[in-house]
């Protein structure tokens, strides 16, 4: 009778056994696809983010690289004392970079010079010859860029990277083309000198980019020595030319989900039902973790780390949002005396400055705008709905703001007033045809005119036609750009 029995609901019990693993195997085959879909996606916002940092530290170096006097000197008639003071000088003093060298048209070494700091460290004491070996593919893509088609005007940066590791020793090392600007000098030849920077990455490898992109794990290896299961970018290069590959331990939020729903699955064996609902709970709370994380990505690629305004990865969008809605105005504003700031007190205080300026900026300011920070001390305001003489009051309400004395902790005596000023350049952008490029040229133009005119002073452009630019207007870039040294 048993055995009849047995018969009876031996396949009932089957049936149900398979079906309950069926139901326990889908969920991991499930949680598989739905890691490897974050580990991707946490890859391609690593390596977006990567290159925007790059690409914002190439964009810093034009203020040296695309300049008439760069022209003059280096190339037309070389003047060692102008360039030790306006390239090697300058630019170990006014950034993060610690070596410089600048190649004749020839690729062979001009000038070089290597800051004090870092003469001991392994990268810098190869000398300057073995480092602008180590950049001769890098001279060979600029010198390619360099024989394509050039445009009209002020010509488009031209400048390769990329990350050197020698031991625990890791360098930006970049070269960029010197060009001129405003045509005031040309080059004498078919190709012109080059720029050789070489700037360290101040902690451990994968301390500075674990925790600038917020990775679990990070690690910095050759490609060889990574584990099939850890997410990976190549991001630098070794001293015998082998890729070094930046690897962390990817997202597994529908892993983890599976890890913590084991009692629930032993319970869908008692109640199935409530199982269910329990595992469908959890995976509510996956896909909110899921969001949260990509949501968190997507800011840092978006906005400047030191103050949180956002950067130039939002400017299209947002100049296109606004210039869907009717007229507004371009402000564009940069800081005066922030330099000495840096130079007197360092670049720590420096940070803090920035900072304190942002804050100022989003209190003085109104909800409708729209804060950037483009680089340095550079920022820029999309201030729709707005007439250009209430833009023009309000930037000169904005720079009583930020030139009010600030007080910041910091290695200098206790209560040593901190006092900057702010310039401002207008453009009102009243055409839908109006391009980005030519709203922020005219608003640019109009900000070197209120430089020119000294500290915290506010100028509206006069024009946003992109063909025309004044006389007036290239003698004070000209003017600025000397002073850059």
């Amino acid at each position: 009778m048993r055995f009849v029995h047995l018969r009876l609901i031996g396949p009932a019990i089957g049936g149900v056994a398979l079906f309950i693993a069926a139901m326990a195997t889908v969920p991991y085959y499930g949680a598989a696809r739905i890691d490897g879909e974050a580990r991707v996606q946490q890859e391609t916002l690593v390596e977006r983010n990567l290159a925007l940092w790059i690409a914002d530290i190439e964009f810093a170096l034009t203020s040296w690289t695309i300049w008439d006097e760069a022209i003059a000197k280096l190339d037309n008639t070389f003047d060692f004392e102008w360039t030790d003071r306006n390239v090697g000088s300058s630019l170990i003093g006014t950034s993060r970079t610690r070596f410089a060298a600048v190649l004749k048209p020839d690729d062979s070494l001009l000038y070089a010079r290597t800051d004090e700091t870092v003469k001991l460290r392994p990268f810098f004491a190869r000398g300057a010859e073995r480092i602008v070996a180590d950049a001769e593919p890098l001279v060979a893509d600029v010198r390619k860029r360099e024989a394509g088609p050039k445009g009209q005007g002020i010509p488009k940066p031209i400048a390769i990277s990329r990350i050197e590791v020698i031991g625990q020793d890791a360098v930006l090392l970049s070269a960029s083309l010197f060009q001129p600007d405003f045509g005031t000098a040309q080059v004498s030849g078919p190709r012109a000198p080059v720029l050789i920077t070489a700037m360290p990455i101040g902690s451990s490898l994968q301390d500075f980019f674990g925790t600038r992109f917020l990775l679990d794990d990070a690690r910095v290896s050759p490609l060889s020595e990574v584990a099939p299961e850890r997410a990976r970018s190549e991001i630098a290069v070794g001293p015998d030319g082998e890729i070094q590959v930046l690897s962390w331990r990817p997202p597994t939020p529908a892993r983890d989900m599976l890890y913590q729903a084991t009692p629930l699955v032993l319970t869908v064996f008692v109640v199935l039902l409530v199982g269910g609902f329990l595992l469908v709970r959890i995976s509510q709370t996956t896909a909110q973790m899921l969001v949260g994380r990509e949501r968190m990505m997507t800011h840092a690629a978006t906005h400047d780390v030191l103050t949180g305004l956002a950067n130039r990865a939002l400017l299209d969008a947002a100049y296109l949002e606004s210039i869907s809605s009717g007229p507004f105005v371009v402000a564009c504003l940069d800081l005066d005396g922030f330099k000495g700031v840096n130079d007197t007190f360092g670049h720590a205080i420096g940070d803090d400055l920035l900072r304190a300026v942002a804050t100022r900026l989003r209190a003085n300011t109104r909800d409708m705008d729209r804060l950037f920070r483009l680089g340095g001390d550079e920022f820029a305001i999309l201030m729709p709905s707005i007439t250009i003489a209430d833009a023009e009051a309000a930037c000169w309400r904005l720079g009583e703001a930020l030139s009010a004395p600030m007080y910041l902790p910091g290695a200098y005596p206790p209560g040593h007033r901190i006092e900057i000023a702010a310039s401002f350049g207008l453009c009102h952008v009243m055409s839908p045809e109006t391009s980005r490029d030519v709203a922020f040229r005219s608003a640019d133009d109009a900000l070197y005119q209120a430089k020119s005119l000294g500290r915290g002073r506010v100028v509206v452009a006069e024009s946003v036609d992109a063909g025309e630019q004044t006389a007036v207007t290239g003698d004070l870039r000209r003017a600025a750009a000397s002073l850059r040294g």
